[in-house]
């Protein structure tokens, strides 16, 4: 009889883009022998509304682009959520769950298996949160037990374990809390090698992959990891912690890359089995690589020209890597700036360059006409609205991009920030476990001069608004921040200069085809729209 394993993926509401890990666990079961079955809570949603149409609304980016709720797939209300998961137990009857949860779901996954406690079905839950808080995630009663490490290595093991009707505690790398309450830790299991595995998305429904993004609705949108790990030490960020646990634990060396050739090999397999309109590489910073494999992707990639996304740094940004990127089919980047005040991003986002760097690679990633968004975050311990000031001047200076994703800080778990405001005393509940979504909560509480949580509010709602207008407005916008009215009038204004039909236009003036060919329409939206009428026909 084959063994039969459901992986749980709670998920944000339509947060879309399919799972990378979800689909290595389905390509190592298929290789086990075992069957495999998705439940997801991505679907359920009681207001339609994502990530894109939220920041659309502070008129930060384009926005839905004529996206309609029966595009994506049948969105159901999240009272249906429980239900549904009994009814696919019921109806499955699992052999063994795993669950794959980010700190921002953790509620939602174990609201789930509370549902199934009595039927004793064996479970093990990794993810991000798992590596950054695994005593956090074994204090819930309901998990037998955790992969605070990387899984594919675990979940073989795991498979054959139970195959074999062998002790799941007994595995190398699982982590549980025995009778008497005691954690337990087995030994940690080697980094697995990426290059060796191809994920398999077939769990997922069609209708899944469709993805708005840049004012286009892509239909068949694949996300890619070309390496795993983060070189860089950024404080918001809980890559670094996984680098410094394998060193510490003396795995190796976390950062891995794919060569051009093994990345060639999981693209065709996506066009055999998905045929996809455009790449989402999920990589924490694609061009943090050396120059001679950035130019061997382009070389491969340039016999398909799929249009690609993928986030990068800044500084990195040459222009003949961008000159190269942007000939293959380049279509969106993505930068996490966060803050513009040099002294406060050397010291406290542990991200030492310099304001006039960072006007140079505007200047270049500008020639390039690469449609471009950038990242920021507001509320971060010991920031100041004359900080939240700064960075609104430095993204003026970029003039190019076209988005803007405007966060209030979040205090993950594993994350260097977290740790300051804690030892600052900033977060009342040292314990806090986030949850929620990256414009609905605010959580430090920090004494003046330092951002007061009103501040935080107001500053996500207008801080578009501050980016784009001259410093001479800054009073009318903040007078904004508490008149609804003029917020409004201010929002339709600012709206109108700085939407161009599909494209949009940054800095202080209007980017048109002639005079500044920064993001020329005619030229950065042929390209998609050739190939969407290819792949269509």
């Amino acid at each position: 009889m084959t063994m039969k394993v459901l992986m749980v993926y709670p998920n944000l509401p339509m947060m879309m883009s399919p799972s990378i890990a979800v689909g290595l666990f389905n390509a190592i079961s298929k290789e086990e022998g075992v069957e495999y079955r998705l439940f997801e809570t991505t679907q359920y949603s009681d207001v339609y509304e994502n990530r894109h149409i939220l920041l659309s609304k502070s008129g930060a980016n384009r926005g839905n682009a004529g996206l309609d709720n029966d595009e994506i797939f049948t969105i159901k209300p999240t009272k249906d959520i429980i239900p549904d998961f009994l009814e696919t137990v019921d109806e499955y009857e699992p052999d063994l769950i795993i669950v794959s949860c980010q700190e921002d779901v953790f509620h939602i996954a174990n609201m789930l298996l509370e549902t199934i406690k009595e039927r004793n079905i064996p479970n093990i839950v990794g993810g991000v949160f798992a590596m950054n808080a695994p005593e956090v995630m074994l204090d819930s009663p309901l998990i037998d037990r955790i992969c605070p490490f990387e899984g594919e290595v675990l979940y073989r093991k795991l498979l054959r374990a139970l195959k074999a009707g062998e002790d799941l505690n007994k595995v190398d790398g699982v982590w549980y809390r025995d009778e008497e309450g005691n954690t337990k830790k087995n030994k940690p299991n080697p980094l697995c090698k990426i290059d060796q595995i191809t994920p398999d998305f077939s769990c997922f429904e069609a209708k899944r992959w469709q993805r708005p993004m840049g004012g286009k609705h892509f239909y068949r949108a694949v996300s890619m990891e070309t390496y795993r790990g983060c070189p860089y030490k950024c404080t918001y960020c809980n890559s670094p912690s996984q680098r410094s646990t394998s060193n510490v634990l003396d795995l190796g060396n976390f950062m891995r890359r794919k060569s051009a050739d093994i990345v060639e090999r999981d693209l065709l397999k996506y066009i055999d089995e998905i045929g996809p309109d455009f790449i989402m590489f999920q990589d924490d910073s694609f061009l943090a690589r050396p120059a001679k494999e950035i130019f061997e992707f382009c070389e491969m990639w340039s016999k398909y020209k799929i249009p690609f996304w993928f986030n990068t740094r800044i500084e990195n940004c040459k222009a003949e890597y961008l000159t190269a990127l942007k000939e293959i089919g380049a279509y969106r980047m993505t930068f996490g700036l966060e803050s513009g005040n040099e002294e406060y991003r050397t010291n406290y986002l542990k991200r030492p360059v310099k304001n006039e760097t960072y006007y140079e690679y505007f200047d270049i990633i500008n020639e390039s006409n690469i449609p471009y968004s950038l990242n920021v975050i507001i509320g971060m311990p010991y920031e100041t609205r004359e900080f939240v000031y700064d960075t609104a001047r430095i993204i003026r200076r970029a003039r190019g991009y076209d988005g803007l994703t405007v966060s209030m800080f979040q205090p993950y778990h594993g994350t260097g920030l977290r740790k300051i405001a804690v030892e600052a005393g900033f977060l009342p509940d040292p314990k806090l476990i986030m949850s929620g979504g990256f414009l609905d909560n605010y959580f430090l509480r920090m004494p003046k001069p330092y951002l007061q949580p009103e501040d935080v509010f107001q500053l996500t709602k207008t801080f578009p608004m501050y980016a784009f207008y001259g410093d001479d407005m800054w009073d009318k916008v903040r007078q904004s921040e508490t008149d609804d009215k003029l917020y409004e009038e201010l929002l339709a204004d600012y709206t109108s200069k700085f939407h161009i039909g599909k494209a949009q236009i940054g800095g202080n003036q209007k980017i048109s085809h002639i005079g500044c060919a920064k993001h020329d329409a005619a030229q950065t939206y042929h390209f998609e729209e050739v190939r969407m009428e290819e792949l269509t026909a």
